[in-house]
């Protein structure tokens, strides 16, 4: 009777312990999962390692469990895991992913710190504590991976001011002063940049790259931010260098409305907004050249064109100069009052996209242009310089096309062949 009842006794014992076990491995196997899952490196490591050893734990503790326990356990784990677990590692993953930015992306991107406007806050501090008013006499501002740096003009000593902060070391380095040629037109104050915001101003402008078909695959020695006023026309942009491509935007961080000038199709529409925007009537004859470069690096047959430019040179209406606009920069205008005019002079109404098509055919089949190039367009019109043409009295102005890097000839402006050279 008593070994009856000590038997009884051991067999409700480890009924109430198989159920516990139970109970833990379904817990362990399912917050174990879950856990590995949703971690890295190390810390998945270690939660897999874990729950291998708890499971091997309990599953040692279970041997002597009741006749059917470890069934019922096997299957409740089963289903735990698949109706619990693997949910929520779906929504913990889910929710990570998009919390962030893709790595690549992120390493890719217009900048190369995830907080740019920190870094400009930083380095307009740094400018006040170089000199009394420093934040209002800056010259340049510089981001890039390893470091800000910021210029700032001493007007009484003649001198630029530079410090570099290192983010390897985490600190400002001494400042030092070189003599500067830069006067007060140069600078630019705290205030001008209330309304730049440029985490917003990357992620336009890496969408704008993209749209240009700049290669963001790689890193290049000039990639970052440079905050200045340009040399050529003293406005304040923020230039962006992507694999050492630029695109700018303004004091407010807007972009310029010019990505159309990446294929031939932008190139007229772009060349008449920039003419109306300078006040010139682009029916009036004052263009003396005009030569433009789709966006390609092959697109270089005809010489002084660049990828994404047009580039306009007035010789009439009362003023001379030049008028260039690269696509994800602002135009840049040299013009100057003039009362001279040059007789060989023409209207952009003249060039039409008919003409250039009609000539881009003709040489793709006199030239057997490779369909690669058959795109890359690459063009300057101006005055025939040949010496036939140099004998004629007011000769008409001469289309010199380029496909690609080599096959080039030279049109009227209605797509008429002239010669080849």
């Amino acid at each position: 009777m008593t070994d009856r009842l000590i038997r009884v006794s051991e067999t409700e014992l480890t009924a109430k312990q198989a159920s516990a076990a139970s109970v833990a491995l379904v817990l362990t196997t399912t917050v174990g999962l879950v856990g590995a899952s949703v971690s890295s490196g190390t810390a998945a490591v270690i939660w897999a390692i874990g729950t291998v050893a708890a499971i091997v734990g309990l599953a040692y503790r279970m041997r002597r469990a009741p006749s059917g326990t470890v069934a019922v356990t096997l299957l409740i784990t089963g289903i735990v895991v698949l109706s619990a677990g693997l949910p929520a590692v779906a929504v913990i993953s889910e929710s990570r992913g998009s919390s962030s930015t893709p790595a690549v992306d992120a390493e890719h991107a217009a900048s190369p710190v995830p907080d740019p406007n920190s870094e400009m806050r930083a380095a307009l501090d740094k400018a006040d504590e170089l000199l009394p008013g420093g934040a209002d006499s800056v010259l340049r501002i510089d981001i890039d991976e390893t470091s800000t740096q910021v210029y700032v003009l001493d007007l009484a000593a003649g001198q630029s001011v530079y410090a570099n902060y290192s983010r390897s070391s985490d600190r400002w380095y001494d400042p030092s002063r070189t003599p500067s040629r830069d006067r007060g037109e140069s600078t630019f104050r705290r205030a001008d940049l209330a309304h730049l915001d440029l985490t917003r101003a990357a992620a336009a402008v890496t969408a704008a790259a993209d749209r240009i078909g700049i290669d963001r695959s790689f890193r290049h020695a000039s990639d970052g931010i440079e905050v200045q006023r340009r040399s050529s026309d003293r406005k304040l942009v923020a230039a962006f260098s992507m694999s050492g491509e630029e695109v700018e935007v303004d004091h407010t961080g807007a972009l310029p409305d010019n990505l159309g000038l990446v294929s031939v199709d932008g190139f007229l529409p772009a060349a008449e907004k920039l003419l109306r925007s300078n006040g010139i009537d682009p029916r009036q004859p004052v263009l003396g050249g005009l030569s433009y470069a789709v966006y390609k690096p092959t697109a270089d047959a005809v010489p002084h064109t660049d990828p994404g430019t047009v580039k306009i040179d007035i010789r009439g209406g009362g003023r001379s100069g030049s008028l260039e606009e690269t696509v994800g920069t602002f135009p840049v205008v040299r013009l100057e009052p003039d009362t001279g005019s040059a007789s060989s002079a023409f209207a952009l109404t003249a060039v039409t996209a008919g003409g250039i098509d009609t000539a881009r055919a003709d040489l793709v089949q006199r030239r057997k242009v490779a369909t690669v190039d058959t795109h890359a367009i690459s063009l300057e019109i101006g005055q025939d310089a040949s010496s036939s043409a140099l004998r004629q009295r007011n000769p008409p102005p001469v289309l010199h096309l380029g496909l690609g890097p080599s096959s080039d000839a030279y049109y009227r402006l209605d797509g008429t062949f002239v010669r080849a050279d």
